[in-house]
């Protein structure tokens, strides 16, 4: 990941950085909804933690991946996934504007893709909590192998092939995007 921060040590806890350069919170409102965002390829933690947060009363999670899977759309069948994530999106975006916080578990692979959603959820008065994964390609073919050997439901089945592809579509967050959100913690 390309950050002006400095990095914690392998190993280290998540760190979350201050705000000093950050947009003002108390601007949007000392009750305003808050959107907590992922970056991350598969077998980053996303999951692990969105879970986590909506357990913990940090918002409604809203996941392309479980609704798929509830509905019984095959992970493999990308045009439902896209229609069904644009349509959760919108879901989302409406869930804000009613001051219901919001906990989007979605990678964000693409910086144009971030930079709409975050000017998205601004638009709505919403503050933006953000976790960006740093995870060596090594440890992200372990943990899907991991995953895969379990066989939980909803699992997405992620080959070392198909991550390989996916690392190199993976845009890191740069410092400005970074200082665009309210909170930023790193997770290595």
């Amino acid at each position: 990941m390309t950050s002006a921060r400095s990095r914690p040590a392998p190993g280290d806890a998540p760190r979350t950085e201050p705000a000093a350069d950050r947009p003002d919170p108390v601007a949007a409102g000392p009750a305003a909804p808050v959107l907590t965002l992922f970056c991350g390829p598969p077998g980053a933690g996303k999951t692990t933690l969105a879970r986590r947060l909506e357990a913990e009363g940090a918002g409604l999670r809203i996941c392309t991946d479980d609704w798929q899977d509830e509905i019984g759309i095959p992970p493999t069948d990308a045009e439902a996934h896209e229609r069904l994530q644009a349509r959760l999106y919108r879901l989302a975006m409406q869930l804000l504007e009613r001051g219901v916080d919001v906990i989007l578990e979605d990678g964000l692979w693409m910086r144009a893709e971030r930079t709409r959603v975050f000017a998205d959820a601004r638009s709505r008065g919403a503050r933006v909590r953000w976790h960006v994964f740093d995870v060596a390609p090594e440890e992200l073919e372990r943990r899907l192998a991991s995953r895969a050997a379990r066989g939980e439901p909803g699992t997405v089945p992620v080959s070392p092939a198909e991550l390989a592809r996916i690392l190199t579509l993976f845009e890191p967050p740069r410092a400005k995007e970074l200082a665009a959100v309210d909170e930023v913690t790193l997770h290595r």
